[in-house]
């Protein structure tokens, strides 16, 4: 309750003063200036509810002097909170000059047994805290001048004030000469957490736009990479059409080409090799732009409804002539039901993910291996369906496991010319499957063999 309605004291006190978080200031001197109002509007409130008790007791006691000092103290606390055309450095002065006369007049009339000596130790830490070290020195001396003025009237007994009947003059000089070097201690303290607080925030503000510039920097560099990775896809998109383009012609002219001289075999075979490298730079086209597509989230999502088994013997009769031109056993285990045959997903990124598994499968195994394609409906989730590939090839190093998903990467093998391919197809697969809604995973050992199962939703 309290804190809520100091909260909107001040606000209002700084609207009506007119004090601005945006005045041109340095961070310091902006501090202090608003230190001080919340001085200025704290003391009003203080002194206010300490006026009538203290004024009361002195007309009590019949101490006229310190009724006439506390209403002058205060008429001047407020005369400074209501004016809004007097600056902020004026007031200070006008202040400090008012709680000097006050201390003054207070260990005058009260001596050692009143709160003056106090008051005077208190302005000291103000004074440092909003106007500096400077200031606050100052205002030891002006302390210490009023001391000795008290001392050489007491010594000399120029004046007979009845405060010097409280204490002989030794223990006037002993107070005196503590709270001087209390004071001129206590603001140089004050004034040195001053420094090192500021310190601290000159520190802050230049990491603060450090790490502004660095955080502008990171965006700028986002943009050209985004803008980089969208002039790349637009790029490979125009390449592959480009490039297919021609590529479909030369393909079309080598299935032409094999009407003529059917008998001549070594004709044949150099039509065959055009057909065949055409259509692997055909691939490995398609590879990289779906890489690119997927990178920048532009690769679209097209279901259709299929029939999950012809797809799957499809596939498997595609490859089954290479398995066995390399003399590998290739087998089709598929286990989904007929109730489960027809999906609705994307029929060619499921596709692609088989084709590009048993294709590398086919690629790390070599003549008396097995393959092992199995499929069924997953036991933990019956919305997917579950694919296993087997392989007894040259299985993958255990610290390659993750690697092999970073695109254009291959395992590395003794013989580097058995191996073709851009390194995308188990990239491309892991993303695809991600798409489809499930997972890949891979397991292996070296020289034993692969086995990857991945799972997707029978309706996206």
């Amino acid at each position: 309750m309290l804190k809520k309605l100091w909260s909107s004291y001040h606000k209002w006190y700084i609207k009506y003063s007119g004090f601005s978080d945006d005045e041109d200031k340095d961070v310091l001197s902006f501090f202090r200036d608003k230190l001080f109002v919340s001085i200025l509007i704290l003391t009003l409130v203080l002194g206010v509810f300490s006026y009538f008790p203290s004024t009361g007791m002195a007309l009590v006691l019949g101490e006229m002097p310190v009724v006439y000092i506390n209403t002058a103290a205060i008429l001047v606390i407020v005369f400074l909170f209501l004016n809004k055309r007097m600056s902020l450095q004026t007031k200070k002065a006008i202040f400090s000059i008012n709680f000097f006369v006050l201390s003054f007049a207070l260990v005058i009339t009260l001596g050692l047994l009143g709160n003056g000596t106090l008051l005077l130790f208190l302005l000291n830490v103000l004074m440092t805290l909003y106007s500096g070290r400077r200031a606050g020195v100052i205002s030891v001396l002006v302390t210490t001048v009023f001391y000795i003025i008290i001392l050489f009237i007491y010594y000399f007994s120029w004046i007979d004030l009845q405060i010097f009947n409280e204490a002989p003059f030794e223990v006037f000089l002993i107070v005196f000469i503590n709270n001087v070097l209390f004071g001129l201690l206590t603001v140089f303290s004050v004034s040195f957490l001053i420094d090192q607080l500021h310190s601290a925030l000159l520190k802050e503000g230049e990491l603060q736009a450090e790490l502004q510039e660095k955080h502008n920097n990171v965006i700028i560099a986002k943009e050209k990479a985004e803008q980089s990775d969208k002039l790349k896809t637009a790029f490979l998109a125009n390449m592959s059409h480009e490039i297919g383009t021609p590529m479909y012609g030369i393909l079309g002219c080598a299935e032409l080409l094999k009407s003529y001289n059917v008998g001549d075999e070594e004709y044949k075979e150099y039509v065959d090799v055009i057909e065949g490298n055409g259509k692997k730079l055909l691939d490995v086209i398609t590879d990289i732009l779906s890489v690119s597509k997927i990178d920048t989230g532009l690769m679209p999502i097209n279901k259709t409804e299929f029939n999950i088994n012809d797809s799957l013997q499809n596939i498997y009769n595609m490859f089954l002539q290479d398995a066995e031109a390399k003399d590998v056993h290739f087998s089709l285990n598929n286990f989904i039901s007929k109730k489960d045959y027809i999906v609705n997903t994307d029929h060619n990124k499921f596709k692609e993910v088989l084709k590009h598994l048993i294709k590398n499968a086919i690629k790390y195994t070599s003549k008396g291996d097995s393959i092992v394609v199995s499929c069924s409906l997953d036991a933990s989730n019956s919305s997917q369906l579950r694919f296993q590939i087997v392989d007894t090839g040259i299985g993958i190093p255990e610290d390659k496991l993750n690697a092999v998903f970073d695109s254009f990467y291959q395992v590395e093998v003794a013989n580097r010319n058995t191996l073709n391919g851009s390194g995308l197809g188990l990239s491309i697969a892991k993303a695809y499957v991600r798409m489809l809604g499930g997972n890949l995973e891979l397991e292996s050992t070296e020289g034993k063999g692969t086995s990857i199962w991945f799972a997707i939703d029978m309706d996206l």
